[in-house]
């Protein structure tokens, strides 16, 4: 976004109540020593009647374009409190950020202290953003880029990863978290899983949050016929 244009927006934020203001840094993959520095910059923003409020947060590339009502919602988020004393006490949002039709942003990211928000968690639970660093340079990337956008699609969008789970592996998941669900499918591999390296899905699922589980009873799982993940389940597929 240009000066001038940020600048406008900043003043037309303000006369919607909105304090926003931003920081330029930069920043180079430590991965990637060779790779050229990307700017970025950070936007704090909290309503401007909310002064006890947290200032949410987001981290976005130099000149990528930010729309005014997801700042707000973002804005709004950060200052829902409790009348029993629950509150937001840190409010961020992923670079998927953009305004949301239930009233809260898209990637927005909140921890809170004696009160839960059903509408900041939505119907996509586990839906996120994750990075991965490949040993490819941009010109390698763009040539291929069409290929991967369709396998991208495909995987994340229209359900054709073949995750099929037999009634044991969907207790495991039910009972243990995802560490069951793999303990099961290394012991049968089934679907995609058969070509998946296992010794990755392992590393990757020790960084998973409380296994990606909580308490709960395996009875609750299907007992008899195979699982699929599909466009049916899109909770399964990752987001």
């Amino acid at each position: 976004m240009q000066p001038k244009n940020l600048k406008r927006l900043l003043r037309a934020l303000e006369r919607q109540g909105l304090d926003v203001s931003y920081s330029d840094v930069s920043r180079q993959a430590a991965s990637l020593r060779d790779a050229p520095r990307t700017r970025l910059r950070t936007y704090s923003v909290r309503l401007v009647n909310s002064p006890d409020a947290p200032v949410a947060e987001v981290l976005l590339p130099e000149g990528f374009p930010i729309e005014a009502k997801a700042l707000k919602q973002l804005a709004n988020l950060a200052s829902v409190r409790h009348p029993s004393g629950g509150c937001v006490c840190h409010a961020c949002a992923t670079p998927d950020f953009h305004p949301g039709d239930a009233g809260v942003a898209i990637g927005s990211i909140v921890e809170t202290v004696g009160q839960v928000i059903p509408g900041a968690v939505g119907s996509d639970i586990n839906c996120g953003m994750r990075l991965h660093v490949v040993d490819l340079t941009i010109e390698e990337f763009l040539a291929k880029r069409d290929q991967f956008v369709e396998k991208m699609k495909g995987d994340y969008f229209f359900g054709t990863p073949d995750v099929t789970m037999t009634a044991q592996t969907m207790r495991s998941l039910f009972q243990y978290g995802v560490p069951g669900w793999l303990d099961a499918m290394l012991n049968q591999p089934t679907g995609s899983v058969v070509k998946s390296d296992l010794q990755q899905l392992a590393q990757e699922s020790d960084r998973i949050f409380l296994g990606g589980s909580m308490d709960g009873d395996w009875k609750l799982a299907p007992l008899s016929r195979p699982f699929r993940a599909t466009s049916d389940y899109p909770w399964f597929n990752g987001c």
